[in-house]
């Protein structure tokens, strides 16, 4: 347990570095991210299920300019180790997978408020580079950096083990508990989470030249989720 969460730890400064900060190699979307957390927990196969839902549902919500998107990376840790830990032998049953999906929204939604308080506090600190700047001190602009590239890598050590450690307990303490039933009624969303996110992609196209992008993306999240199903 210690060497795995130390690999989520690495996964985490990795990814929300990737995020803004640096690099921006697509290292932190949500299909190699929680590819890597099924991966560390036992099952990248489940992992890879999840992200690939999610990576259509967070397609078009990007951190450009000041927006401040839905922490997709977040969602990913936490559904990737939900599904890890939640699969059995044959899979991730089509119910776990829903309520999955439902519970990585309020890590979105966190990880989003706790990227604005990082942004402010990194705000801040280009402020007194400045000042340094302004005093003489030539070597400022380095140690700015530095501090904001440790600010993220920091944050997102601790997202990313906070996430995963909800993502373990929500796999093995409360998806076991949901009886036959409740996973039928859960089973029953999930062929409208493709819908959503390909609905979403389809708004923002807005040319002859990008629609073929939407159909693309449509067709291939359709076809893994099929194979996902079929392998599993």
């Amino acid at each position: 347990m210690v060497w795995q969460l130390l690999l989520v730890a690495a996964i985490g400064a990795v990814a929300y570095i990737d995020r803004t900060a640096a690099f921006q190699l697509m290292l932190h979307r949500p299909l190699v991210v929680a590819t890597a957390m099924g991966a560390v927990f036992g099952n990248a196969f489940a992992g890879a299920q999840v992200g690939a839902v999610l990576e259509l549902l967070y397609l078009v919500r990007l951190p450009v300019g000041a927006s401040t998107p839905p922490d997709d990376t977040g969602a990913a840790m936490f559904g990737g180790a939900a599904a890890a830990v939640a699969s059995s032998s044959i899979g991730l049953d089509a119910g776990s997978f829903s309520a999955v999906l439902l519970l990585s929204v309020p890590c979105a939604e966190t990880g989003k408020a706790v990227d604005r308080l990082v942004r402010r506090v990194n705000g801040r600190i280009a402020a007194l580079t400045i000042e340094s700047v302004e005093r003489g001190d030539s070597q400022a602009v380095e140690h700015g950096l530095l501090a904001g590239v440790a600010l993220f890598a920091i944050s997102g050590t601790v997202l990313a083990l906070s996430f995963s450690g909800l993502g373990l307990a929500a796999g093995k303490l409360l998806l076991p508990c949901f009886g036959p039933a409740s996973k039928a009624r859960f089973a029953v969303m999930l062929p409208l989470f493709p819908l959503i996110g390909a609905a979403s992609v389809f708004s923002c196209t807005r040319t002859d030249r990008t629609a073929p992008a939407f159909y693309l993306t449509m067709w291939t999240v359709f076809a893994a989720t099929l194979f996902f199903r079929w392998a599993g």
